[in-house]
């Protein structure tokens, strides 16, 4: 986490602590757009962390997503870049991140991040012995809420980061209170804890703290009173009596000894982490029962961090009484903590559970774990049954331990469970117990009435950690540092221990040393390795319990470079159908050696493997798979992604059209994966686009240069209508070179029309017209005549836009011959398209008609992008015609086709010409409404010459309405954008709508 920042005017400053606000140069910035404030809500309430683009989605429409969500967040996200660079607050302070956006902390003030800064130097003050001083911070961290988190914008899927900023409020309140018992400052806390209890009247730590002030300022009365309402309330609203600490403090000031507070033994907890609001803390009241009974616990450690709601999580669930036996899971892959978590959770609990605490490590991942049979055993000796009164079987030792744990308050640790099986036996009968599990996974049919899934640390976490390890003055000298090593451990709790430990006794080390040696993958897991704490230990307990087949899985699933995967790869890779490959995925879930990134509900589930298991898996399958395996898994893979490449690009295009496919013969993918994708090709495609890059440059480096091509080649349509440019450029430029370096000259012509296309369609046709043309003379050279027509079509493009329309009609002609022997549809309508919009540029309407018409009869009974792309073209012949009734119902019927494919392009187009209708109309409020949505696209998806139109549309409606500064304006920023980009056709038009303004205005 950034180092908040002192107060100052000149920063911008971000709340989130109440409603929405916002404020740059001194001035409040207002967004009202709900969508607008729900995306920057979810960014500011993860501020510095990269926030799935998934879970902007969810925050946005939660279960009402619509056809095209990815796009429309881009947008949201563009929109608010504009709007904070307007205001002065900085552009660069919202980053994409794939899979999603990070909102960037430095350099702004932001209100979350002061609480901790104030917080932090509160500890400090404490430690010091500065009680005063301490609650000053507090009480400035406390003053920040302005009312309920984001107030009047929340959403469901916000609650966990919403609940946390709920505890944290509550727990700086408690500490405040602390502080000001100490300090004898009891008037001034009766005023501002009369007002919270009433604000939050279930909390009965607040309450206990309120008759303590009461009670010390000589209102023993009211502090009675408050407690019989307390109990009141407590009973109406959830049918139980105050706790045990509230109950013992209402008796001390019944017998007029209520406690004088006494100095906290860590100075720490005063001012601690968000901390579970249900009991009052020991410090504030006499102490609980002693401890009477054996205590089997490890040592706690010392240098334990982090964790804090966990702890309260386990404090609420684990509390003893006449019910059902509280039994509480700690879940998680190897390395993230759970043992360290149970331990020094149990010893917290101590004087909860007074009779005792049972443990025994089960070493359920060992090959030979410890029998219920032998753990009840140990469990009986230590109860003081001696070893030939233990009973022979298992039924019967089960029988003992209940009956004699039987209305004691004992607390059972039962450490790195295997399975029910294991568990069942040694849990206790009677609710005054307690029962703490840890395992690598969920054991599902146990009693459990708390779960905790356990992940990473967070960075804050993680460097805590290493401070408590290797000291603050050591991590201050060299803080980025510090960051970057507890990366290269992947904020595993284990990892971070591991180097720290390491770092330790090794005083002499820099942290740059440690992070350099760590730096080299093939070495990181033999770094991370000290004493008794060794990495690759904790990964082989998970890895030799999986079956043979779930191991080679795991083996080859590291061989993937793609951040995630779906489930469709397994099949591929182990050449199994879909389902087997699912069940043996679930095995690895199972033993945490696979993560689900996705959350529930967001349709097919997206995995991946953390980094040091992906080196661990890496290590394994080098070790024992050959080079010629590893390459066969990688092309059934790629030749997977490219059949399911090609099932959207048919649904994009409507068929298999303006694409050139490899020669070559490739594995057959598997006929199950491709059933189960072939509903909704483009929803997979989305979801494993990362993939398909991936796959690609893979194969690409391993020399399989003809499915590199093809799958580059497959996937251009899709890059083209979603404007993922950053992926058309790599798979293209990555195949290109690995045609060229096996010299295979058709790919080599396909890869240049591909990157030819990809910078046409990003408007640098100075980049594009040298890589079409090289492409036309290599598809001469290998003589495929299909080939050179998809590049002189493209070619054709250039010269429109750069005003070269005669040469444009005549390679448009050329090419079409080709194209209808070989029956390109796609390609056809787009040729005779694109001839008809020139012509109608040229006000050459007659001949326009001739080939649009031809265009309508191709596209009929196929609905690809084309199909839109037509309709926009005869709207535009209708509105050049001047019949307006037509034009509007032609841009109806494109918009309408373009949503379902997900194509931005054409909705921007279609909604500027609809506005264009609507300004002959005189609507020019409907004008500006359609012209703003197809500029906010327009610039989300980078295309200056859409752009540059939506720009003249807006011109022309702010003249109609007679502001002609207005328009002279929108006319020379489009103009501007022409000439950068060398589009002087485009700027021919707007120069003539120039024309048109006086000449005083222009």
């Amino acid at each position: 986490m950034p180092t908040a920042l002192p107060i100052s005017g000149d920063l911008p400053e971000f709340r989130v602590l109440g409603p929405l606000d916002i404020r740059a140069r001194g001035r409040q910035l207002q967004i009202t757009a709900p969508r607008l404030q729900a995306v920057l809500g979810a960014l500011l309430l993860r501020a510095d962390e990269v926030v799935p683009a998934q879970h902007l989605m969810d925050s946005v429409w939660e279960d009402n997503l619509p056809a095209d969500p990815a796009n429309q967040i881009a947008v949201c996200v563009s929109m608010l870049r504009r709007k904070l660079e307007r205001a002065g607050a900085g552009r660069d302070l919202l980053l994409t991140h794939p899979p999603g956006y990070r909102f960037v902390a430095d350099g702004v003030r932001l209100d979350t991040f002061t609480v901790r800064q104030l917080r932090d130097e509160a500890r400090e003050h404490l430690a010091a012995g500065d009680s005063e001083a301490a609650l000053s911070r507090l009480k400035s961290a406390l003053s920040l809420w302005r009312g309920p988190v984001l107030s009047g914008v929340t959403r469901r899927a916000w609650q966990p980061e919403v609940r946390r900023w709920e505890e944290e409020q509550v727990a700086v309140r408690e500490s405040v209170s602390d502080l000001q018992l100490e300090l004898g400052l009891h008037e001034e806390l009766i005023a501002e804890l009369s007002v919270f209890v009433q604000q939050q009247p279930l909390l009965e730590r607040p309450r206990g703290q309120l008759m303590l002030a009461l009670a010390r300022s000589g209102r023993q009365a009211d502090a009675l009173q408050l407690y019989r309402d307390t109990s009141s309330l407590l009973r109406e609203e959830l049918a139980v009596t105050p706790g045990e600490e509230l109950r013992r403090l209402h008796e001390q000031i019944l017998r007029g000894t209520a406690p004088v507070p006494q100095p906290e033994a860590d100075p720490e907890s005063a001012v601690a982490e968000p901390a579970p609001a249900v009991p009052l803390l020991a410090s504030v009241v006499a102490p609980g029962p002693q401890q009477n009974g054996p205590c089997q616990l490890p040592g706690d450690l010392a240098e334990f961090v982090g964790r804090e709601e966990e702890l309260a999580a386990l404090r609420k669930s684990l509390v003893p009484g006449t019910g059902s036996v509280p039994v509480a899971a700690i879940v998680g892959p190897g390395g993230t903590g759970k043992t360290a978590l149970a331990v020094h959770a149990a010893h917290q609990l101590r004087p909860v559970f007074s009779d005792g605490q049972l443990y025994v490590n089960l070493r359920g991942m060992d090959e030979h774990p410890v029998t219920p049979e032998e753990a009840l055993a140990r469990f009986l000796r230590e109860l003081g049954l001696p070893g030939s009164a233990i009973p022979q079987t298992l039924d019967e030792r089960s029988e003992q331990l209940r009956s004699l744990l039987a209305d004691r308050r004992m607390l059972i640790v039962l450490d790195n469970a295997r399975d029910v099986r294991q568990v069942r036996p040694l849990l206790p009968g009677t609710g005054s117990c307690g029962v703490l599990l840890t395992s690598r996974a969920r054991i599902t049919t146990a009693p459990t009435t708390c779960v905790l899934e356990l992940e990473v640390f967070e960075q804050h976490q993680a460097l805590a950690l290493l401070d408590r390890l290797v000291g603050r003055k050591r991590l201050s000298a060299e803080p980025h540092v510090a960051a970057e090593l507890t990366e290269y451990c992947g904020r595993l709790p284990l990892a971070v221990r591991i180097v720290g430990t390491k770092l330790a006794s090794k005083p002499h080390w820099t942290l740059e040393k440690a992070a350099s040696r760590l730096a080299n993958e093939r070495r990181r897991l033999d770094e991370l390795a000290h004493e008794s704490l060794e990495m690759r230990t904790s990964l082989e307990l998970s890895h030799q319990g999986l079956s043979s087949a779930a191991r080679k899985l795991f083996r080859r699933l590291a061989l993937l470079t793609t951040p995630d995967f779906s489930e469709w790869i397994c099949a591929p890779l182990l050449d199994m159908p879909l389902a087997e490959g699912e069940d043996l995925l679930e095995e690895l879930l199972d033993a945490r050696l696979v993560d689900v990134t996705s959350p529930a509900g967001a349709g097919q589930p997206r995995y991946r493997m953390h980094d040091l298991v992906r080196l661990y898996a890496l290590e394994r399958v080098h070790e024992t798979e050959p080079k010629a395996e590893r390459t066969a898994v990688l092309t059934r893979a790629a030749a997977t992604a490219l059949a399911l490449a090609d099932l959207a690009h048919r649904t994009v295009c409507g068929g298999d059209f303006t694409v050139l496919h490899s020669l070559a013969r490739q594995p057959p993918a598997p006929a199950d994966v491709l059933e189960r994708m072939a509903s909704d090709p483009l929803r997979w495609y989305e979801s494993d686009r990362a993939t398909i890059t991936a796959l690609c440059q893979q194969a690409a480096a391993e020399g399989q240069d003809e499915i590199a091509w093809d799958l580059a080649a497959t996937s251009r349509c899709l890059f083209s209508v979603r404007f993922h440019f950053d992926d058309w450029q790599v798979t293209h430029e990555s195949a290109l070179s690995a045609v060229r370096r096996q010299g295979n000259n058709r790919g080599a012509a396909a890869m240049l029309l591909g990157l030819g296309d990809l910078y046409l369609t990003r408007r640098h046709y100075e980049r594009a017209v040298p890589l079409l043309e090289e492409s036309r003379r290599l598809f001469r050279e290998v003589d495929d005549r299909y080939g050179h027509a998809l590049a002189l079509r493209k070619a054709a493009c250039a010269d429109r836009i750069t005003g070269r329309f005669d040469r444009a009609l005549a390679r448009w002609r050329e090419s079409l011959p080709v194209l209808r022997s070989v029956e390109d549809l796609e390609a056809q309508a787009q040729v005779l398209r694109w001839s008809g919009q020139t012509l109608i540029e040229m006000e050459r309407y007659e001949e326009a008609e001739v080939f649009l018409r031809d265009a309508e009869k191709v596209v009929q009974g196929f609905r690809g992008r084309s199909a839109a792309q037509v309709r926009f073209s005869l709207a535009d012949l209708h509105l050049a015609r001047g019949d307006l009734e037509r034009a509007a119902e032609a841009y109806e019927l494109s918009l309408e086709a373009s949503t379902p494919i997900g194509d931005p392009s054409g909705r921007a187009y279609a909604l500027a010409g609809l506005a264009t209708v609507d300004v002959r109309r005189g609507r020019l409020h409907e004008a500006d409404e359609r012209l703003r949505q197809a500029l906010e696209i327009a610039r989300a998806i980078q295309d200056p010459l859409m752009e540059a139109q939506v720009l003249l549309g807006l011109g022309r409606s702010r003249r109609a309405a007679h502001d002609l500064s207005g328009a002279a304006s929108l006319f020379r920023e489009g103009a501007e954008l022409c000439r950068r980009m060398g589009a002087p056709a485009r700027l021919e038009q707007i120069r003539r709508a120039m024309a048109e303004l006086p000449q005083a205005v222009t």
